[in-house]
């Protein structure tokens, strides 16, 4: 999430054209430290200063930097962006020769760095219209994707009518790869009616549930974590509508996890962070289930639709520190410590640093989403699609199991209902 914040900054710092100063602007300390440690070939320590002097202060100087160091730790295709946005950037007057130069030299960084891209092109049978997505981005199909070298890349393509088609590619530098997609449609099942029961259409029901939310998903924010399982309890209500279950509840889930350890994609190792919770959540919620009898008697339905609702984490906190290696040295982030303050315990100015951004991040509670932080207040719940079996024991009592799709992971219910 950061290294997206970071590249949206720069992309919009780099694509604003200079305004016309008295005199050249002096470089500032951030940008003179990262050029300095860039040319020292310290790339993992150069990156975040580099970041930080961009921010305060673009300059091409430190933004062709900052590329030739994302190529140095094999970021291709951020180091792309960055040199194709410099070379459309307009001179500004208050450039300095270095700066000119390297917004000279920007446009054939980039073209050199292009070749060097892998890509993938895609074909679909049949040819029907689809959407592509990589690692969760909706892309253009018309043309070559470009895929980081060397790493796992999820592709995803849907269509209407289709089954979803998922696989994973990896390329190596300036590999030219083909993708060819045939899609199967989706069987459609034949209808079925119910058998009616005009009885007991108002019910009464509670339960336990959880939310499992496995690590692969928490990685596509960024790095570390782990797999979690929230749970929680509920009360639940269901009317009987045809063939239709109408199902308001509201529940409590725990949204706690111990100390675990998590920094955004592709930042240095003096990124990672601890991070700790212990917020509880309340969600007011509506499932609409279509049923579908599997016995003739209506002892066992499937059932099948979803829910959607509100939640609102109304107690605890999210606490974060920065983190350090006993010895200095990047290594495990779960055998890190925590960050007492800036620059302590002493020696650790890399890692428990004082920037604006990390200036709380020594344990206190994080901030709100609306304030930039990551502890939610309001948010949506879905969980879509949603898919049980409910086994009728007694005409006054069903047991569910249901299990749904959402946002952040596998939502699991298994409880009880009895006639009203």
């Amino acid at each position: 999430m950061l290294a997206c914040l970071v590249s949206l900054v720069l992309s919009l710092l780099l694509g604003v054209p200079g305004v016309a100063l008295a005199k050249v602007e002096p470089l500032s300390k951030d940008a003179k430290k990262g050029l300095k440690l860039a040319k020292d070939g310290d790339c993992v320590a150069a990156v975040p200063v580099l970041e930080s002097a961009e921010v305060s202060q673009h300059r091409p100087v430190t933004a062709q930097a900052l590329a030739g160091c994302h190529v140095a730790l094999g970021e291709l295709l951020l180091a792309h962006e960055i040199l194709k946005s410099l070379a459309a950037e307009s001179p500004s007057s208050a450039w300095s020769k270095e700066d000119r130069r390297a917004h000279t030299q920007a446009k054939a960084d980039a073209v050199t760095l292009d070749a060097r891209i892998p890509r993938v092109t895609v074909s679909v049978t049949p040819e029907v219209p689809f959407e592509l997505m990589v690692g969760g981005v909706t892309k253009d199909a018309s043309e070559p994707l470009r895929i980081a070298p060397d790493e796992k890349t999820v592709i995803t393509i849907t269509a209407p009518g289709y089954a979803d088609f998922e696989t994973t590619m990896l390329a190596t530098e300036a590999e030219d790869k083909e993708l060819k997609v045939t899609l199967v449609p989706l069987k459609k099942p034949p209808p079925s009616d119910p058998p009616k029961d005009e009885s007991n259409t108002h019910w009464l029901g509670v339960g336990v549930r959880g939310v499992l939310l496995p690590q692969f998903l928490v990685n596509a924010l960024g790095e570390g974590g782990q797999t979690f399982f929230f749970p929680g309890g509920e009360l639940r209500y269901s009317e009987r509508l045809g063939s239709v279950d109408l199902e308001p509840s509201i529940s409590i889930l725990s949204l706690g996890a111990g100390t675990f350890p998590f920094k955004p994609s592709g930042t240095p190792d003096t990124e990672w962070e601890l991070i700790e919770s212990d917020l509880l959540a309340m969600t007011l919620g509506l499932d609409i289930l279509y049923r579908i009898p599997v016995t003739d008697s209506g002892s066992v339905e499937f059932r099948i639709g979803g829910g959607f609702g509100i939640g609102w984490a109304f107690f605890g906190e999210v606490y974060r520190w920065q983190s350090y290696p006993e010895d200095l040295q990047p290594g495990d982030p779960a055998n890190y410590k925590k960050c007492k303050g800036p620059n302590n315990p002493p020696g650790s100015y890399r890692y428990c640093n004082q920037l604006d951004k990390d200036a709380t991040r020594f344990g206190a509670p994080d901030a709100w989403w609306g304030d930039g932080g990551t502890r939610p207040t309001v948010y949506p719940w879905l969980s879509l699609p949603q898919f049980g079996f409910a086994f009728r024991p007694a005409d006054s009592l069903f047991i569910d199991l249901q299990v749904g799709v959402t946002p952040i992971g596998l939502f699991t219910q298994t409880g009880a209902r009895f006639a009203l």
